[in-house]
């Protein structure tokens, strides 16, 4: 079973529907190897197994060797970003290949419907999940 652990100040499970989710505020502690990790605002990880830590492009946390960094952000430097904006959908980027539960998952651009207010990181750190965790990304 695959999971994602949503830490911090972050809404990304409004968009993680058929995913189990586990929301912690403050500090957490992490060893699941099959556990997608969402390091929201205020975050504070202790790491020590996971698929992947899916942060803000400003995250200064260290994360363990070995376990996967995800950054999401303006920027194509970032593991996620967004390519275009339009009413009501953005246009997601996976910039490079990354580990998945089934294999590694090239580069991509997937389109996806969001409310208009929707918060981008929560929205790009979803997708990074669903990437990490199997889950269809549209």
């Amino acid at each position: 079973m695959y999971l994602t652990v949503v830490v911090g100040e972050s809404g990304a499970d409004k968009f993680l529907w058929e995913r189990p989710v586990i929301k912690a505020e403050g500090h957490i502690s992490v060893n699941c190897e099959f556990a997608a990790v969402i390091a929201g605002k205020g975050a504070e990880l202790e790491v020590r197994s996971a698929l992947g830590v899916i942060v803000d492009e400003s995250f200064r946390t260290k994360i363990p060797r070995g376990i996967q960094l995800i950054t999401c952000g303006i920027s194509p430097k970032n593991t996620v970003s967004v390519t275009s904006r339009t009413a009501g959908r953005l246009t997601l980027s996976l910039n490079r290949g990354i580990r998945t539960v089934s294999g590694i998952c090239e580069p991509l651009e997937q389109p996806v419907d969001v409310p208009e207010n929707a918060d981008e990181f929560d929205v790009m750190a979803a997708f990074a999940a669903r990437v990490l965790t199997g889950l269809r990304i549209s």
